[in-house]
């Protein structure tokens, strides 16, 4: 049989350490510091990575859990739910705050595409009136004036 307290403790530990991972990155997204994003997000992959090739080695977990559950201990159940509970509710945190991560990005995706987009039409009306108030004689250079 599964040792489901181990199993279930451990996947909860991952799911701690992505969300302070998660925090990390929005602090990171706050801060401009995209080199550390960049790094914070390399360890993100790499626990998402470990947590997958650990889930691969039980492979239908779930189904096996619901129908073991019964025969562990009220003792070995109840703190196995109590685990799948705490890891519920960490894992909505993290939903919660990638969303807000994901929008945070957008935003400034927009808002820079924005000022490009103003800059490069500032540029074009520049050149567009450059020439013409220029006075004619220095439109263009003439080395035999």
């Amino acid at each position: 049989m599964i040792d489901y307290p181990k199993l279930f403790s451990v996947r909860l530990e991952y799911s701690k350490r992505l969300l302070k991972l998660s925090f990390k990155q929005q602090s990171l997204i706050d801060q401009d510091d995209y080199s550390g994003l960049l790094d914070v997000l390399g360890q993100k992959q790499r626990l998402f990575g470990q947590l997958d090739q650990y889930t691969r080695q039980l492979p239908k977990l779930w189904e096996k859990w619901r129908s073991e559950r019964d025969l562990l201990s009220a003792d070995q159940r109840e703190a196995c739910e109590q685990i799948l509970q705490e890891s519920e509710e960490i894992l909505a945190k993290l939903l919660k705050n990638e969303d807000t991560s994901t929008q945070c990005m957008v935003d400034r995706r927009n808002r820079t595409n924005h000022q490009i987009q103003s800059l490069n039409q500032g540029e074009r009306v520049g050149e567009a009136y450059r020439d013409s108030l220029a006075p004619v004689t220095h439109r263009h250079l003439n080395i035999d004036q």
